[in-house]
């Protein structure tokens, strides 16, 4: 009996220590991805003059994929003649920048990796022999940073506001050189070069500072309600100069000029397209900086936008008349339905209510359907792709109960909403 306590006492002591040895260790909550940028693909040959890389001022290009080579040609060489460019290239990359205004350029360059020693040359571009003309040393670069890696720096250069020097030396550690003043409808080419072999590539941003006011574009899907990502492409009203051309964009800033209007177009595949023109004189209040664009699914139950406001008369004989500041609009969504011909479409008539006479207001809103059908037509879409009808009961009810919610008495004149795909 002693020996059975005395092991009992004993397997006491062991069996709390066996199981916290065997006990389940906790499972680690999993980390979040943080997903890098992807490497941007240099184009092919685009280490050599010719085939230099367009640039989008006020994007960023890159990260890069790495530099390797200087390409078929090899188009910077030193002369006892030709001062302040490099003594050959190493690992280069040539970009293009086209200006679209007046301004101070200024450009950022960022090397992934600190070790990378990059220094770059900037040509003012004349014409179609200029690569020619560098290869054989007739042109000299209007600025050029060779300066030796500076720590402070983590590897970044390029020219900047605060910059005083156009031409930095080798022997130099200042890493940025002056900005350049800038005219509309020039071009100036950057060739960029780094000394280090197997280096990990860049990121460059060009910039032309000008007086302006902020447009902030933001992409939405009208179904979700989420931001969405759409190719944004913005041209200059008075020149028909391409200001900006994105794809696959968000949120989006861009910059109005004085005395400019612009016409920008949005678009994104299987919706529509959306297009509206802004100028300097409307972007007053700082509501106005905001341009969210709904963007609507080209399927069943999606409603084409109507960018703006309708406006009725209601005659005595109880005939609607649409009135003239509303053709703009619609020639905006005749211009859609003549461009999709395979879709029908049913427009909703919509009215103030207050809910005492339904019939009446149902009456009424089928009489705005009609009337914005019957100016489609005129403006060449077809009848048969167009059916109308008022709101029902049930609709305005809601209509009110939302109004009440909301405490407005705002509501849409109509919808015009895909039916059927042909």
């Amino acid at each position: 009996m002693k020996k059975y306590i005395v092991f009992l006492l004993l397997a006491c002591m062991i069996v709390p220590g066996v199981f916290a040895q065997t006990k389940k260790k906790k499972k680690k909550k999993p980390q979040p991805v943080i997903e890098k940028p992807a490497e941007i693909p240099l184009p092919q040959r685009s280490a050599d003059c010719l085939f230099a890389v367009s640039l989008m001022l006020d994007s960023t290009f890159g990260p890069t994929e790495p530099l390797n080579g200087f390409g078929f040609v090899n188009d910077i060489q030193q002369d006892a003649q030709t001062k302040n460019v490099f003594e050959k290239e190493h690992n280069s990359v040539w970009y293009k920048i086209d200006c679209p205004y007046d301004g101070k350029l200024i450009i950022d360059i960022k090397p992934k990796s600190e070790l990378d020693d990059y220094d770059f040359l900037v040509y003012k571009y004349t014409d179609k022999y200029f690569c020619n003309r560098v290869e054989k040393n007739r042109v000299k670069p209007i600025r050029s940073v060779m300066s030796s890696i500076d720590p402070s720096q983590k590897g970044a250069t390029g020219l900047s506001l605060t910059g005083t020097l156009a031409n930095i030396p080798k022997s130099s550690s200042v890493s940025h050189a002056k900005y350049i003043d800038v005219k509309m409808g020039e071009s100036y080419i950057i060739v960029l070069d780094d000394l280090q072999d197997e280096g990990l590539g860049h990121s460059i941003k060009a910039e032309i500072v000008t007086p302006y006011r902020p447009l902030y574009i933001n992409p939405i899907d009208s179904l979700t309600k989420q931001r969405t990502t759409a190719n944004i492409r913005i041209k200059d009203v008075s020149n028909g100069m391409e200001l900006m051309n994105l794809n696959n964009a968000g949120n989006t800033k861009v910059k109005i000029l004085p005395d400019k209007t612009y016409d920008i177009y949005i678009t994104k595949d299987n919706y529509f397209n959306y297009q509206t023109r802004v100028s300097y004189d409307g972007l007053i209040n700082p509501a106005d900086s905001i341009l969210s664009v709904k963007l609507s699914e080209i399927k069943i139950g999606s409603n084409i936008p109507l960018n703006g406001k309708l406006s009725f008369d209601n005659q005595e004989d109880g005939s609607v008349t649409l009135l003239q500041d509303s053709y703009p609009i619609l020639d905006k969504i005749a211009q859609t339905l003549v461009q999709y011909p395979n879709i029908n479409v049913e427009i909703i008539g919509r009215i103030a209510t207050d809910g005492l006479n339904l019939r009446q207001d149902n009456e009424n809103s089928k009489k705005r359907a009609d009337a914005i059908r019957d100016y489609l037509v005129n403006q060449g879409v077809s009848a048969t792709n167009i059916t109308t009808r008022g709101s029902s009961n049930k609709e305005l009810l809601k209509q009110i109960e939302n109004q009440n919610k909301a405490n407005t008495t705002f509501f849409p004149e109509c919808e015009i909403r895909i039916k059927s795909l042909k």
